[in-house]
């Protein structure tokens, strides 16, 4: 009589990606209850719902009664919202997180795989961030704002990878509160990233009239598609669909950079590679979006 030897291995699996989901549920609902991304995600919502209905340029708006529109900076209500509100709520839940006691039942999860259920939880405001461009931009697209400032300038691809923009800005902001609360325990650590991530977007505003510039504005986390005064309308330069990417590395390379705070071993070592590979592919994107895109140049000038 023969017998089979079965491997544990993967019940042990399947047991672990249990785990890993009720664990992120969890923070996932913790980030929902916190009150400050309540309040940021309510004046989104608020804010985004009546976007097509308060100051939008499309053929019936009155510019002389009203005057001008940009209607193309709405991608910044996720980022500021969503991405500098979740940076600041899953930061304070990261550095408040345990075992998560009885959702786990007391089963001792490692720190990698908490720091990965804690990602995980920001896919929530990015879904939210997702939601609100979709039905802004359906909008755009049946009702376009065509007196809107700089409107003709982008094709519907760009259009789609401004708005992708601001949902990776949203997803982006909250991995990096999860990223500075595994590295750096300062108790404002968060409000300190949050006033530079401000400064590097503003900075990515002055009119790109060589490569330098337009390397900060694509590499800025948000950054506007044009520079508008009251006298003039500057065109950045740049790639917006080679941004898109761009953004999505930063976020994969938040994500393992929050995980390798303890990892070991093993985990670490594969943690380096991806880090060496997702690195060169945003590097790689960057430079695309510096590169290929267009040079900035005066939409129009009356001075």
């Amino acid at each position: 009589m023969t017998t089979v030897a079965v491997s544990p291995a993967p019940v042990a699996q399947v047991e672990e990606r249990r785990v890993l989901w009720c664990l992120a549920r969890y923070e996932a609902l913790r980030l929902l209850r916190h009150p400050l991304f309540v309040v940021a995600a309510l004046l989104f919502v608020l804010i985004a719902v009546t976007t097509p209905f308060s100051e939008y340029a499309n053929a019936d708006y009155d510019t002389a009664a009203h005057g001008t529109e940009t209607n193309l900076d709405w991608p910044v209500l996720p980022a500021f919202f969503l991405g500098l509100g979740g940076l600041l709520a899953m930061n304070r839940i990261t550095s408040s997180s345990g075992r998560a006691g009885d959702v786990v039942r007391s089963v001792p999860v490692p720190g990698p795989r908490r720091t990965l259920a804690l990602c995980i939880a920001c896919l929530v405001p990015a879904a939210l961030a997702l939601l609100g461009a979709a039905y802004v931009f359906v909008f755009w697209m049946v009702d376009p704002p065509v007196q809107s400032e700089n409107w003709g300038e982008f094709s519907n691809a760009e259009l789609v990878a401004l708005m992708a923009q601001g949902v990776l800005a949203a997803l982006g902001g909250s991995l990096l509160g999860v990223l500075v609360a595994r590295w750096w325990r300062w108790p404002t650590a968060a409000a300190v990233t949050c006033v530079l991530l401000i400064l590097w977007s503003v900075s990515s505003l002055a009119p790109d009239k060589n490569l330098l510039l337009t390397l900060n504005h694509v590499a800025a986390p948000f950054s506007l598609v044009a520079s508008n005064g009251e006298n003039y309308s500057w065109h950045m330069g740049g790639s917006l669909v080679w941004k898109a990417p761009y953004l999505l590395g930063l976020c994969g390379l938040a994500v393992i950079g929050a995980c390798a705070r303890d990892a070991e071993g093993q985990l670490r070592r594969r943690l380096v590679r991806a880090a060496w590979l997702v690195g060169g592919f945003t590097v790689a994107c960057l430079l695309a979006g510096t590169v290929l895109g267009p040079d900035g140049f005066y939409s129009w000038d009356h001075r």
